[in-house]
């Protein structure tokens, strides 16, 4: 009847569902097969479609992690003081030929938790 009428109604996005624990077990799936490395790529990853789904803004195939992390703070509003050490930590691990401990990955779960707060004002904690 909308449509007869010359009324357009606008549909509503559906935002796709983000289901951290799921990732996370998929982390812990990495690790216990003996990929940390790829478990930490993995939180980043994580990390990176939160941004994207939940604030608009994918990285560009041209930004390194560093840029993306600036792009957030700068233009997203996300706090330096969470971002900057969780993609310390992910460059020090992945580039800087770093091998994650159960220590390594408990701080970046920790941040992670944390930025993940600051972006949905949702509570998440893992364990491994």
């Amino acid at each position: 009847m909308a449509s007869i009428l010359g009324i357009k109604r606008k549909k509503k996005t559906v935002e796709p569902e983000f289901d951290v624990k799921k990732r996370f077990d998929n982390v812990k799936i990495l690790i216990q097969t003996g990929r940390p490395k790829e478990a930490i790529a993995y939180i980043y990853l994580t990390y990176n479609d939160l941004v994207n789904i939940k604030q608009k803004k994918a990285r560009l195939p041209h930004q390194t992690i560093r840029e993306y992390a600036i792009v957030c703070v700068n233009e997203l509003g996300q706090k330096p003081e969470s971002v900057y050490p969780f993609i310390k930590m992910i460059e020090d691990i992945i580039y800087g030929g770093l091998e994650p401990t159960t220590k390594e990955f408990e701080n970046t779960i920790e941040l992670f938790s944390t930025l993940y707060k600051e972006i949905t004002n949702k509570s998440f904690s893992y364990s491994l």
